[in-house]
């Protein structure tokens, strides 16, 4: 379903659901924020550097966005960080100017667990797009990309199906099956 720029694909549809139906402790306004937060910080830079937004995808693995003409390495480059870097400042700000909002606890940390796991060198995150970037300016071939998602989602794939098993919690297998699915997503800015 397309509204506009903004494309909705069906996995999103189906995360929101099941997001909705786990939520016993009423945080999914807390996900929500700290993802909004972290795409602002991808955002702003954009739109600082002259670029813009042609399309807007919320797909099950998190939100693109395809900009309407190439950038730069640089800019590129700029824009990709200040996503984690905007979670990062933000989870630190929460944490100096305690009790402004309610459950800011809980917004430091899922800002804090945001920017850290966008970070991680896998294809569909952030970490994975900045390794790629990085790759392609000093003109080596994407291969390093590709096996480091595959060690990255497969050790944290295992970690996540570990602790889920001992501790039984459903979030930990909602967690492995994200990061799974990630070795298999392509999702990046439009060069």
């Amino acid at each position: 379903m397309s509204i506009g720029k903004v494309k909705i694909h069906a996995g999103f549809i189906l995360l929101v659901t099941i997001l909705v139906y786990i939520d016993q402790g009423y945080l999914l306004w807390v996900v929500f924020a700290a993802a909004l937060l972290h795409e602002l910080g991808h955002y702003i830079p954009l739109r600082l550097l002259g670029g813009r937004v042609a399309r807007l995808e919320l797909t099950g693995g998190g939100v693109g966005m395809e900009t309407s003409q190439p950038m730069s390495y640089g800019k590129e480059l700029l824009t990709v960080i200040a996503g984690p870097a905007a979670s990062l400042v933000f989870a630190l700000l929460f944490t100096v100017f305690d009790d402004m909002i309610d459950g800011q606890a809980a917004l430091t940390g899922m800002c804090f667990s945001h920017g850290v796991f966008n970070l991680l060198p896998m294809r569909g995150l952030d970490g994975g797009r900045i390794l790629e970037i990085l790759l392609d300016a000093f003109g080596f071939k994407r291969t390093a990309a590709n096996i480091t998602t595959i060690v990255t989602a497969v050790v944290l794939g295992l970690v996540c199906g570990f602790m889920a098993l001992r501790h039984r919690n459903v979030s930990m297998l909602l967690a492995m099956m994200y990061i799974m699915s990630s070795m298999f997503q392509q999702k990046q800015m439009q060069r």
